[in-house]
């Protein structure tokens, strides 16, 4: 057959691909898709280190017979338990950050379904859920903060692994512990004390829907920088509080 007749009918085909020709493509996307993010598995954080939950301790300056003689934290942070930590906080950070927390195991397939749609439009809108959040503040090394699929892969499969490891509530506890609120403060209890000048189990609704606005951007929506753009966050907390069904519209009101 002359060239010029093999490259006609290669020329048909790509024009005029049939209908078999299109659907293994469609079947080797995600078989394609699945194979990529096994690839990436041994490049995330393993089991044994997220059992360890790694956080930045304090270095210790110890005397020779034991005692402390000085301690330096690189952070500014306090662990306190989930039962001392105001239950409008919880309530806000589920409301706003990921309302179906105790429904998916890790990943909420509708979320990200609608982010990637929004995506696509042009109208960019956040589709992970608080366990997705917590193995990028854990393991921002590992993962990354780049806006690619590799990281997402990665975060999600964290995720996942954060899930088969710790309970609801603990993932809620180390989250709300080790999360940044600017002025080298991390987890809400920190975050208490530096703008509200009280603890986090003193947390009132109003407090609680100002720290969870700063999530979106602390230094856009610092109260202390920032007064009405934090206000405006503020409110629209409470809105997701009343629209799920942690606060009453007249409490909103």
């Amino acid at each position: 057959m002359p060239v010029k007749r093999v490259l006609a009918v290669a020329w048909h085909h790509l024009r005029h691909p049939t209908r078999r020709g299109v659907l293994l493509a469609v079947a080797a996307v995600p078989s394609l898709f699945l194979l990529y993010a096994l690839a990436l598995v041994p490049f995330t954080p393993s089991i044994g280190d997220i059992r360890k939950a790694r956080v930045d301790q304090p270095a210790q300056v110890l005397s020779a017979d034991g005692k402390l003689l000085a301690e330096f934290k690189p952070s500014n942070r306090e662990w306190v338990p989930l039962k001392q930590i105001s239950p409008h906080m919880v309530d806000a950070l589920i409301a706003t950050e990921d309302h179906r927390f105790y429904q998916h195991h890790g990943l909420d397939w509708k979320r990200t379904a609608s982010a990637a749609l929004h995506t696509f439009s042009g109208a960019r809108q956040g589709g992970s859920t608080i366990t997705q959040q917590l193995a990028r503040n854990l393991y921002p090394d590992e993962i990354g903060r780049a806006p690619t699929l590799t990281r997402k892969l990665k975060e999600a499969i964290t995720a996942l692994k954060i899930e088969a490891v710790y309970s609801k509530d603990q993932i809620l506890e180390t989250y709300l512990n080790t999360v940044p609120f600017l002025y080298n403060a991390y987890g809400v209890e920190m975050a208490a004390r530096t703008y509200f000048d009280k603890s986090a189990d003193e947390l009132d609704v109003l407090d609680s829907a100002t720290l969870v606005g700063m999530l979106k951007g602390n230094s856009y929506y610092n109260p202390v920088l920032n007064p009405e753009r934090a206000l405006q966050r503020r409110n629209t907390v409470l809105g997701q509080m009343v629209k799920y069904g942690k606060l009453s519209p007249a409490q909103f009101a």
